[in-house]
C-alpha cells in the first residue's frame, strides 16, 4: 500500500511534465471565475461571439498563453462535428 501511495505522489508531482507545459498553464474553475469577475478575461459567451463561433460548447478551459488569456474549447457545430477552437479572452 505504501508503494502505491508513493507512486501516486510521484505521478502527481510529475503531472505537469507528463501532460505538457500548455496544459499546466490552464486555470482551475475558481481561478477562471476570478479572472472573469475581475475583468482580466472576458466571459466565454462574449469571446465566442466576438470570434463568430456558434454552437454548443462541449468543454472549455481558460488558459494563459504568452501573458494573455485564451479559451480552449470543444464546440459542437451545426454539422454535428466537434471542433477544437482557441479564442482570445482579453
Amino acid at each position: 500500500m505504501q508503494r502505491a501511495g508513493r507512486f501516486l505522489a510521484l505521478l502527481l508531482a510529475l503531472s505537469p511534465l507528463l501532460i505538457g507545459e500548455a496544459a499546466a498553464a490552464c486555470l482551475g474553475s475558481g481561478e477562471a471565475r476570478q479572472a472573469v469577475s475581475s475583468s482580466r478575461a472576458m466571459p466565454l459567451s462574449a469571446a465566442l461571439a466576438r470570434a463568430g463561433i456558434a454552437g454548443e460548447v462541449v468543454s472549455v478551459q481558460l488558459c494563459e498563453e504568452g501573458g494573455r488569456y485564451v479559451y480552449r474549447a470543444a464546440v459542437l457545430g451545426p454539422d454535428g462535428r466537434v471542433n477544437q477552437v482557441s479564442v482570445p479572452a482579453n
